[in-house]
């Protein structure tokens, strides 16, 4: 056995080479692991870095797509507002049309009654007028003969004088009774005369709420059409935005890929340093058991990338009397340089410190409800897309249209859909 040892320490006596190869080939180990550590981690790092620039660059073009994304839903939400607004006008124009195209129905039964009593009127008083004719001609003829006849054909004194006045009675009664005709005809002719004048006004009004129709679905399509394009130019950003979100969810993937790359490249490299060194300590040892000297070779690690008054309801009246005769101006704001129908009743009372909306739908919805039977001096009568003050007396007063101006009407000239009280 001792023999045995001698003969191996013999030869690595002999042969030093071996015992030197054996220590080179460690340390080419060692150096080798440390090359691939040093020369991969950088060009990882540099990769990670330039996509990390690339993401930035992404996320700051998403930031800013979706930052247009909002202010065009903004605008498109204000828009979808307005239009609704818009609607709501028009579903209020087209009732008001209805109500209006119902009373110049009304109107015309009541002009073609009024026609039918003219004529009547008319041909009483010409029956009238031919039997008073042919008593004064009797009268007339009868006084021709004088009053001597008279005399001797009657039986008294007190029988002439009957006869007399009864002669002079039937005369002034013919002559009342002409004049009761005379003017039942001509109260009529009035009332015909109201009638048409009140049937133009309505047509006029009907005319205004025609045009306001057509002005208001040209501006409901026009701003759907503006609506459109926003739904299009939302489209397109929200795509541009899936394109940079779908970019920067890729560049997220490469970057984690190309960190646990690095990570485990590192951790190679380590190791392999580690057990270079641990080699290079076992052939020290052994060389050192040869009487060679061995020199400790200390490692080496890497670091792994880290990642919201008023006054009486007479005055009221009494005050917008005043301005009767002034011109009717729509969107005017004077009593007397021209006003509309709302403007009309909001001025009046505002003259008391009464406040009320200035368009005729908003007044209809303020203020406290009054049933027509309870309707005093100072009330405000929708009538749908227009109003005026009521005055007692049956009447109004209100701008009427840009032909009568501000005027006094029955308060019954159109169908009454609401009473308002604001003092």
């Amino acid at each position: 056995m001792n023999q045995q040892l001698k003969m191996q320490w013999f030869c690595v006596i002999l042969k030093p080479e071996v015992v030197q190869q054996m220590k080179w080939k460690r340390t080419g180990c060692m150096l080798l692991a440390a090359m691939v550590w040093a020369a991969g981690i950088p060009a990882s790092a540099s990769s990670i870095k330039s996509i990390q620039n690339q993401k930035s660059q992404n996320e700051k073009e998403l930031k800013n797509i979706q930052s247009q994304i909002s202010g065009l839903e903004s605008k498109k939400n204000a828009l979808s507002s307005e239009i609704s607004g818009l609607n709501d006008e028009l579903t209020e124009t087209l009732l008001s049309i209805a109500v209006l195209e119902s009373d110049l129905e009304d109107k015309e039964i009541q002009i073609q009654e009024a026609q039918a009593a003219y004529e009547e009127a008319k041909a009483t008083e010409e029956r009238q007028y031919e039997a008073m004719k042919l008593r004064i001609q009797y009268l007339y003829e009868y006084e021709n003969g004088s009053y001597l006849e008279m005399f001797l054909m009657s039986d008294s004194m007190a029988d002439l004088m009957n006869k007399v006045d009864y002669a002079e009675e039937l005369q002034e009664y013919d002559n009342r009774l002409l004049d009761e005709y005379k003017a039942a005809k001509q109260a009529v002719i009035d009332l015909q005369n109201r009638l048409e004048e009140e049937k133009a006004e309505l047509l006029e009004m009907q005319e205004q709420l025609e045009e306001e129709r057509a002005s208001l679905q040209a501006m409901i399509e026009r701003k759907q059409s503006e609506v459109e394009n926003f739904n299009s130019q939302l489209s397109a950003a929200r795509a541009k935005a899936g394109e940079y979100q779908k970019r920067i969810k890729e560049q997220n993937a490469q970057i984690k890929r190309l960190q646990e790359e690095a990570a485990r490249a590192a951790a190679a490299a380590k190791t392999a340093s580690r057990n270079g060194s641990q080699s290079a300590s076992s052939s020290g040892s052994s060389s050192g058991k040869g009487g060679s000297s061995s020199s400790n070779t200390g490692s080496s690690g890497g670091n792994t990338p880290t990642v919201s008054g008023g006054g009486s309801g007479g005055a009221i009246a009494s005050y917008g009397l005043q301005f009767v005769g002034h011109p009717y101006v729509s969107g005017g704001n004077s009593l007397t340089n021209g006003t509309d129908c709302s403007g009309f009743v909001h001025l009046v009372h505002a003259h008391f410190g009464i406040s009320t909306p200035r368009q005729s739908g908003a007044i209809a919805g303020g203020g406290k409800a009054v049933n027509v039977s309870d309707i005093q001096p100072g009330d405000v009568i929708y009538y749908g897309n227009h109003v005026g003050i009521y005055i007692g007396n049956g009447q109004i007063v209100h701008a009427s249209t840009a032909k009568t101006g501000i005027k006094v009407s029955s308060y019954t000239y159109r169908t009454i859909l609401a009473v308002r009280r604001y003092w």
